[in-house]
């Protein structure tokens, strides 16, 4: 995985949901989110947000796995693991604190 960087695209702010489900695209098989707790509200979601904020997305596609966070400000591309990795740890437990908002996954996260 890559060192953080801004992403590109992404809007100023935190998504609302229907936004991250448009996240989908074309190539993606499900949309992942980590809901936002209180902790993490006011951590990083600016007053003006949606009420329901996603500031973790995980876009899953039959290659990889592409992640982006909302930190400081702006969302940051955290970069892609590939599912061929044998290298790389395993997506399942990173998921565990997510749920697919759209799409339909191909990982088993029990």
């Amino acid at each position: 995985m890559d060192e953080p960087k801004p992403a590109d695209g992404w809007p100023d702010g935190p998504l609302s949901e229907s936004e991250a489900k448009a996240r989908l695209g074309p190539d993606g098989l499900a949309v992942w989110v980590m809901d936002a707790d209180s902790d993490v509200r006011s951590a990083t979601v600016p007053a003006d947000a949606p009420d329901d904020p996603v500031v973790d997305v995980v876009i899953e596609t039959d290659e990889a796995f592409e992640m982006y966070s909302y930190s400081r400000g702006q969302w940051m591309d955290y970069g892609v693991q590939r599912k061929d990795d044998d290298d790389a740890p395993p997506m399942a437990g990173t998921l565990e604190s997510y749920r697919v908002l759209a799409g339909e996954s191909t990982l088993e996260t029990e």
